[in-house]
């Protein structure tokens, strides 16, 4: 993860504890508190959709024995990422939650 979305991340946590010193938060302090969580929520949300596309098993086809395929004894299964055809990216970027 990014370092500074960890630190933002950090701060947030003490903001929301009521630290008086968090001099960063102006006067609407809860307005700031709201964007930033909702900005960090974003954030975690196109993260999951990256993380599923980065990962190079979902690309791979898979050997499936089937007794019932006369020929071949079984057959290849559909890659991960063709199967669901950019959904979770357009989820994302829609802002919702891939719930993956």
């Amino acid at each position: 993860m990014d370092k500074k979305i960890q630190e933002i991340r950090e701060a947030l946590v003490e903001a929301t504890q009521e630290d008086e010193t968090m001099t960063w938060i102006h006067a609407d302090g809860e307005k700031a508190i709201e964007y930033i969580s909702y900005l960090l929520q974003q954030i975690e949300i196109k993260d999951k959709a990256l993380e599923f596309y980065a990962d190079k098993e979902n690309y791979e086809e898979r050997f499936i024995e089937d007794t019932n395929v006369p020929i071949a004894g079984g057959y290849f299964s559909t890659p991960k990422v063709v199967k669901e055809r950019g959904n979770r990216a357009r989820t994302a970027l829609k802002g919702e939650d891939t719930n993956e």
